[in-house]
Order: structure tokens, then sequence, then C-alpha cells
């Protein structure tokens, strides 16, 4: 990697919560016009097969971050601490090459319900560390915000405890509806959003920073994750008419909590969270504003990402979870940086988002240790290669209880449970994933070859670098 003029490049990491691939127009047929986010696709490189390592929040958080899959950081589920003692974000590495670094709004590096907000987070080798994983519910860094720059609006702004909150701590605030399918206006200005929120202090870095070193920041945005509660002005942006209804399986699971959900309750549950993302794009556009006021543009390598997506009725189904259907696990993924990647360009091969962790390392000229299970994505980048990966890997498990496995490749699907339960999808004549083909005689022979991609993918997760040097 040749750093420009001897000068290693800023890294501005976008980081949306539970949004869907679908969910933009750099993607194709949407409802919405992302605009801002769309430029940095058609002024960048757009991936569209990225798998995240885990289907909900913080261990996929965790994997993206460390470049390591979840059994090799031994995090596989909600509720859990980062393992710091053996784990190393990014920006810790970019820290001792003399990068400022910043982290803003979400990061969900500690458990959410069983624990107090304000007690102080551990800052995890971020220089600055402004951190609220929940917008509202508690009396954190958002929440403060509203209060120091307009305390008429935080009546408007709170929200209701997340269930599992609710066993370790007193509901003080609004008792306001917190599932996808109960969407709601949020009440306060826009600007005192949550996403607004982490637009402002995450510019307010950009002007502060030093201006003699590079800088490594994330912008954490929870929406469109629930509660589904846009600014009133960007619900009305969202045609109705043009939504897609949810895609239904040949499995007839419905929770039973939308089993009386009606074609146009659905129409507005999809409308107002296509408005939580419309709010995100235009926030998004501040930061990049304040990037080119700032003459940073052109030295930052912009990286949008999602942790995750969201079921939004398909297959019965809200929020998120395995088996790792695409809805779930292909998230958008675009790299912008107009000095060094090729504009224009759409990547269709099999990503990973631990990938990402050492094609950053790449452009910042900072060698990978080993202990990052992620293969750089810079030939790709570069337009060197058009092959990446044969197969990806999901995983989703809790201490002493149910394990997941789902391994995707660019035909199949395939998903397994420590209970024994299989799901086979082909991809090629079934693209939404609607018929599980593990039981037909016709696909035993892609049956056993997933099954062994599996145990070779797990193997390889599992096992990172724990080999002891010996002598017999």
């Amino acid at each position: 990697m040749n750093l420009i003029s001897g000068k290693r490049p800023n890294v501005l990491l976008i980081y949306t919560d539970q949004q869907r691939i679908d969910s933009l127009s750099a993607y194709g047929d949407c409802p919405i016009k992302t605009r801002n986010i769309d430029m940095l696709a058609s002024e960048g490189v757009k991936f569209e097969k990225c798998f995240v390592q885990n289907p909900v929040c913080g261990p996929s958080r965790m994997s993206f971050l460390t470049g390591r899959y979840c059994s090799g950081i031994g995090v596989g589920t909600n509720g859990m601490e980062f393992p710091r003692d053996t784990c190393i974000p990014v920006n810790r590495i970019l820290r001792d090459y003399g990068y400022e670094t910043a982290q803003i709004g979400k990061l969900h590096f500690q458990p959410h319900a069983k624990r107090d907000a304000r007690d102080i987070y551990p800052n995890y080798g971020f220089d600055r560390f402004i951190v609220s994983d929940e917008p509202g519910c508690y009396d954190d860094a958002y929440t403060k915000w509203v209060e120091m720059n307009k305390p008429d609006e935080l009546p408007g702004v709170r929200t209701s405890l997340p269930p599992a909150a609710c066993r370790y701590h007193k509901p003080e605030y609004a008792a306001m509806p917190r599932n996808t399918h109960e969407p709601y206006v949020f009440s306060a200005d826009s600007a005192f959003s949550h996403s607004a929120f982490v637009a402002s202090e995450t510019c307010r870095f950009l002007r502060e920073r030093q201006p003699n070193k590079p800088f490594f920041a994330i912008a954490g945005f929870y929406a469109p994750h629930p509660p589904v509660n846009p600014p009133r002005q960007y619900i009305d942006q969202v045609d109705v008419n043009k939504i897609k209804l949810p895609v239904k399986s040949q499995i007839p699971e419905v929770m039973p909590e939308l089993q009386d959900i009606t074609d146009d309750e659905w129409r507005k549950i999809i409308q107002y969270y296509l408005a939580l993302v419309l709010h995100v794009d235009d926030c998004i556009g501040e930061i990049l504003n304040t990037l080119k006021e700032m003459n940073a543009w052109d030295n930052t390598l912009i990286i949008f990402t999602a942790d995750h997506g969201e079921y939004l009725g398909d297959y019965g189904k809200i929020q998120k979870g395995m088996p790792g259907y695409d809805c779930i696990t292909n998230v958008p993924m675009i790299f912008h940086f107009p000095e060094k990647i090729r504009p224009g360009r759409t990547v269709k091969c099999l990503i990973e988002a631990i990938d990402i962790v050492p094609t950053i390392l790449d452009y910042c000229g900072v060698q990978s240790p080993p202990f990052i299970q992620g293969t750089s994505l810079f030939e790709l980048l570069e337009g060197k290669t058009n092959h990446h990966k044969h197969e990806v890997l999901i995983e989703n498990f809790v201490p002493y209880g149910l394990k997941e496995t789902t391994v995707r490749t660019e035909q199949f699907m395939y998903y397994c449970n420590s209970a024994g339960q299989e799901l086979l999808f082909d991809l090629q004549e079934d693209p939404r994933e609607l018929h599980n083909v593990a039981s037909r005689a016709s696909y035993q022979n892609q049956l056993s070859d997933m099954r062994k991609r599996m145990i070779m993918k797990i193997q390889t997760a599992a096992y990172p670098n724990r080999e002891t040097l010996a002598e017999y």
C-alpha cells in the first residue's frame, strides 16, 4: 500500500442499526431516495453480498470491529460484555500509528439491560468516547445532550425501557411502544432525535480534532432500529403506494403479535421504518458536508454499513435473529475514497463483515495482526480481482444454550442448530428463501457438501491462532 504523500488517510465508519439492504435506493427498487448514501455509492464502490457474522447487534459489532468470527471472540449473543482481555478493536491498533480516534453514538460493547447507563462506560481505547446505545430510555449522553441544548424537548425524546431492562430498572419515562410493528411519530423536534445527536457530535469532533493527525471515527446511528418513531416530515416523504408487502414463507409460522396485522397496517409500519432511514440519510449529509468544510474529503476513507437487517414482516417475523435469511444478514456495504478508489463500481462476490478491519489497515498502511480472521478487500477495491470467498459464516449462540450456524455460498444457504434442525435453500431456484429443500432426495449431495463446508468454516472460526509451539 502506497500512502498518499506519506500521509495516512482518515477513516470514517458510518454504522447504522437494523437496516435492510433494500431500504436504500442505491441497491435498486426502493420507495425512497437516499440521496447522500446513494452519492457515496455512485462515487465509490458498492458491495451487493456483504454478510455479517451474527444476526443481532452486540456480537455482530464486536466481530466487525475486531475482524474476528464470533466463535473466535467467544461472544454469540446480546447481553455480553466485550472481552477486553482477549480482543483488540481496530481503533486501538490505529492509535499506535498516530490516529486520533472517536466513538459517537451506538457501540453496544456493554449489556444494555443489566447496567446503569449513568455508569462510566469503558472507553476501549477511543480518545473521544460519547456513547448512547439506546435512544431516550436512560439518562445517558444523548438525553443529557438534549437537556443541555433545549430542555423543553426532553419529554418528547423519552421512550420506554426495552423489555429485558424492566427486570432491572424501574420504568421512569414514557410508556411508548417499542416494537417494529408499533410505529408512532417522534414528538420532539427532529433536531433533537438520536440520529441528529450522532450527526451533531460527529461534526463537532471533525471540527475540533487535531488537524495534524489522521482520525478514525465511528458515527454509530441507532436508527432504523425500533422504536419506529420517525419525525413527521420524513413520514410524509414515503409513498405508501410503492411499498412492497412482506414475503410469506412456505412455513406458516407467524409470530402471535403479527397474526392480525392487515396489509394496510404493514404498509404503515414499513413507511415509518423507511422514514427513519430518510432521516438518517439527511444526518449523514450533515457529516459529509462537514468533512468537505474541514478539507478532509479527499483523504478520508468513508465506509457505510449496518450491523444486521430487520425481518419487517418477512417470513412472519419482525426484529432480527436466526436462521440468517438474507434480509437479516446481507447488509449494505459502501466504500468511498476519492484519492484511491475508482468510483462507480458494484462488487457482486461474497464478502464478510470481518473483512473490513484488514481492509482499513491496508489503506492506512498498517500490518494486520495475526489474530485477525478477515481477508482484506484491497484487491477487490483496486479492481485486481473479482472473487473473494467461496462461503460466508453466520453464528448465534448463548451460554449453555442453543447453538445456531448458517453457511451461505453463491447458490445455497444452509442452516443447522445444535438440536439438529436443518434448512437448505437453493438460491438459484428460490432467491427469496421460501422453500426448504433439505429433505428432498435430489438435494442430498448438496446438503452433504454444505454440511462439510460448515464444519470446515467453524473449525477456522473457533480455533484462531490457538496453537502453542512444542517439540516432542
